[in-house]
């Protein structure tokens, strides 16, 4: 699978909001610019790049991590610990892929 920033940028232009990944709340998607997708919660504001999210669907394609959205999360983490591009810094990433992937319906259910 390819991302398609074209369709990334168009769903996010203008902000909107995406499900967490556990309970009722919600990220705001404040939004997006050539290479990066702006995030923000109540407790903290981040961002993700276009890179990192075509990292993480290369991994989702590929298998090598679970195909539900807190598993694959996990598993992305893991890829960041212990992957070939070590980022022990990687807090919020793996969450954020996880949330935009499922908002695109890169997820089953």
């Amino acid at each position: 699978m390819a991302l398609d920033w074209d369709e990334v940028r168009a769903r996010y232009d203008g902000g909107g909001t995406v499900p967490s990944l556990t309970g009722g709340s919600t990220v705001e998607v404040t939004g997006v610019s050539e290479d990066r997708i702006f995030l923000r919660h109540s407790l903290w504001g981040d961002s993700l790049s276009r890179r990192e999210l075509e990292t993480a669907l290369d991994l989702l394609d590929g298998g090598s991590v679970p195909s539900d959205p807190i598993g694959f999360a996990e598993g992305f983490r893991r890829y960041y610990f212990e992957g070939p591009e070590v980022n022990p810094g990687c807090s919020r990433v793996p969450n954020m892929a996880a949330l935009i992937l499922k908002d695109l319906g890169y997820f089953n259910g």
